[in-house]
């Protein structure tokens, strides 16, 4: 008979302490049962991860404000999922309010939402067949161009995971460095 780890469910709107980390957990839209976004903190530093949702609310966006670090999925640029091999009903369903994020959704949260902490930013999720990384790191490039943050690291997240990223808070003093972030 095999033993299962120790686990404990985790629900929406909870904040849980694990050892030195405190874990943030917000609902997202999106069809499936209980799908959550993170805000993972230690010290001053935040990383965000949000994945498998379909619009942005205001309270995702404002947790997010504040991390110096986030993971958001970039699934799918309009032109190619309209033209691409999916059914009609697949498509209606990426593109409603429960289903995923557009380059473009990525692009007017970088533009209008990203908190000033912010100086990294990992596109994650991007779907093999309706949409290129060019694409996705196009619109988030210009997005960040048009918001005047030159200061903000974009990056795809390879399907391993990405390595290891040196996450200071952008308003900590100039050389301070909280730490370190695997992102998955």
């Amino acid at each position: 008979e095999a033993k299962l780890p120790a686990w404990e469910p985790i629900v929406p709107g909870e904040t849980r302490a694990i050892r030195h980390l405190t874990l943030r957990t917000l609902a997202v839209p999106h069809d499936a049962a209980s799908p959550l976004a993170f805000v993972v903190s230690a010290g001053t530093s935040s990383f965000g991860h949000a994945t498998d949702l379909g619009h942005l609310s205001r309270g995702l966006v404002e947790a997010l404000r504040g991390c110096a670090a986030v993971l958001l999925e970039s699934n799918y640029d309009p032109a190619m999922l309209r033209d691409g091999p999916y059914p009609w009903s697949l498509k209606e369903r990426i593109l409603g309010p429960l289903g995923h994020l557009s380059n473009g959704d990525v692009g007017r949260l970088l533009e209008k939402g990203l908190g000033e902490a912010c100086r990294h930013v990992v596109l994650a999720h991007l779907s093999r067949k309706n949409n290129h990384p060019e694409l996705a790191l196009q619109a988030a490039e210009e997005a960040l161009e048009r918001a005047g943050r030159r200061d903000v690291r974009v990056a795809l997240a390879a399907p391993e995971g990405t390595g290891w990223i040196a996450v200071r808070d952008g308003r900590a003093p100039s050389g301070r460095d909280d730490g370190q972030l695997r992102l998955f």
